[in-house]
């Protein structure tokens, strides 16, 4: 009797073990789609077009402070800017800058004051001493911006060696400074990127060619300003920041050979089809441009200071933050993701996979190496560096609420010709529910993310979508096939039906715009 009355009481004993570790597995269920989106909010709000200002820009007495700069105010100052996300820059520019703001012009997308209507703290007021021109319509050149572009070239060229230009630069902007040089037509100019795309020519060799035909972009802007001061406040959209590219570079030296925009013209066979005016602004020499006034120093423009006020680097340290606050070990793996969506998620798959062989093993020193040449087969596929390795390979893996792996960067999606509705973070999130469906890793919880940070994923409503590993078979038990859904590039629909909508991320447009935040979390039981 003694026997079984014990081994009756192991067996409670187990039983509640087991469903402790149940309960407790249920609890991190439940937790983790409200951290995913607490870590990705905190990422969003680190690259706030308001704070970002009010954090670099003070006046300070009679001198404007910029991060560790100081220049004089011997007299009010001038401001400009274009792109998406410099309204709410404008804004609390002008409340800093007070008395000491002369005018200024902002080329802005056209409806972002419709858009942002239910956010006053991003409108200007109605006395402000700011111009706000709308235009390029679904982020196209028009005429709108043609004429907002025209007015930052007069504002610029009547500036003298006292004079002080802040320009506001953010992605978009190359949309909304169209103005093409000389005697060249804007239709003309259009024409000859649109050619450029059609034969298959790269973002680089687009921007190449933009910036020869155009009087503001690369460095265009900053020549007409000379001799006055210029100081540019850049909120980046392009991976490595790289601030020739970001809106075409207007504040920044072109270092492209004269004659490379020629060649890339000969490279896709249009030399016989772009008109003469195109032709001779391409094969004009400008090597020496700027080089007998003074204009350079040290490879830079000698009366322009760039200061990038936010990136996705910014971004993805304020999600690192949320992650640790929230109890998790977390680390950084990469704020360099670009590429097709199909080839990242799969990665993002194999990267869970490893990180759940070593958690369940964290004294394998085998299942410790295996994750580290891993992670080193990352630094081609996802831009990771050997420091963002150490970092990962230095968590604490035994901890109890799990691992949080955080990325940033702008993958491309290749939308099918029958195409439904979606964009590439949901679609970058249904992909890797897929791809780790496939390892049936037991024992483990695994939760992804994937949003824009300008809180619009393609032409929908969502920022983006959240996934588990058990996504599949939620939805195949629900008698919905994830695959059919991607075959026509469909994952809005797909997260629409799928769990009531619930996988949706929607927060609206936001403002910022600093790509794409990823969030991994990864806990075993």
């Amino acid at each position: 009797m003694w026997v079984v009355c014990r081994s009756l009481h192991l067996l409670r004993q187990q039983l509640s073990r087991n469903n402790n570790v149940n309960k407790i597995h249920r609890n991190k269920c439940d937790m983790e789609p409200n951290h995913l989106t607490e870590i990705f909010q905190a990422a969003v709000g680190a690259v706030n077009p308001i704070s970002m200002i009010r954090e670099t820009v003070k006046v300070c007495g009679s001198h404007l402070c910029v991060a560790d700069k100081t220049f004089p105010l011997h007299k009010p100052c001038y401001v400009v800017g274009f792109g998406k996300a410099v309204l709410g820059m404008a804004v609390e520019l002008e409340k800093i800058l007070g008395p000491h703001l002369k005018t200024g012009i902002i080329n802005v997308p056209v409806g972002i004051f419709e858009t942002f209507r239910e956010k006053p703290e991003l409108l200007p007021d109605c006395d402000s001493k700011l111009q706000f021109i709308e235009g390029a319509k679904d982020n196209l050149p028009d005429e709108n911006a043609l004429k907002g572009a025209i007015a930052i070239k007069n504002l610029a060229q009547q500036l003298k060696e006292e004079d002080l230009l802040i320009v506001l630069i953010s992605g978009g902007g190359s949309a909304l400074l169209p103005l093409p040089k000389q005697t060249l037509k804007l239709h003309e100019k259009l024409q000859v990127i649109k050619n450029l795309t059609r034969r298959g020519a790269d973002i680089k060799e687009l921007n190449c060619v933009r910036k020869k035909l155009s009087a503001i972009k690369g460095g265009g802007l900053a020549r007409i300003a000379y001799p006055a001061k210029v100081v540019s406040l850049i909120l980046s959209d392009i991976v490595g920041d790289s601030l020739d590219s970001i809106a075409s570079g207007p504040t920044t030296p072109d270092w492209n050979p004269s004659n490379a925009a020629w060649e890339i013209i000969e490279k896709y066979s249009l030399s016989n089809t772009v008109p003469d005016a195109v032709k001779d602004i391409l094969l004009q020499s400008d090597d020496a441009l700027g080089h007998e006034n003074g204009l350079y120093e040290n490879g830079k423009f000698a009366h322009v200071y760039n200061l990038i006020v936010g990136n996705n680097r910014k971004a993805a340290c304020s999600a690192l933050k949320a992650a640790k606050n929230l109890g998790y070990e977390a680390a950084i793996i990469s704020t360099k993701i670009e590429g097709l969506v199909d080839n990242i998620s799969n990665q993002y798959a194999l990267l869970a996979k490893h990180l759940v062989d070593f958690m369940q093993h964290p004294e394998n020193s085998s299942k410790r190496n295996e994750l580290k040449l891993f992670l080193k087969s990352l630094q081609n596929e996802l831009g990771v560096e050997d420091s963002a390795i150490d970092e990962i390979l230095s968590l604490n893996f035994k901890t109890p609420l799990g691992i949080c792996i955080i990325g940033a960067g702008e993958p491309t999606v290749v939308v099918k010709s029958d195409g439904g509705k979606g964009g590439r973070n949901q679609e970058l999130t249904l992909r890797f529910s897929l791809e780790v469906n496939k390892f049936n890793l037991k024992s483990a919880e695994i939760s992804f993310l994937s949003c824009g940070t300008d809180g619009i994923d393609g032409p929908t409503d969502a920022a983006g979508a959240f996934g588990r590993g058990n996504l599949v078979q939620e939805a195949t038990e629900g008698k919905i096939c994830p695959v059919e859904f991607l075959l026509r590039s469909d994952s809005y629909t797909f997260f629409s039906k799928f769990n009531d909508g619930m996988n949706l991320i929607k927060m609206g447009h936001t403002g910022t715009n600093v790509m794409d935040i990823h969030v991994m979390i990864l806990h075993v039981y």
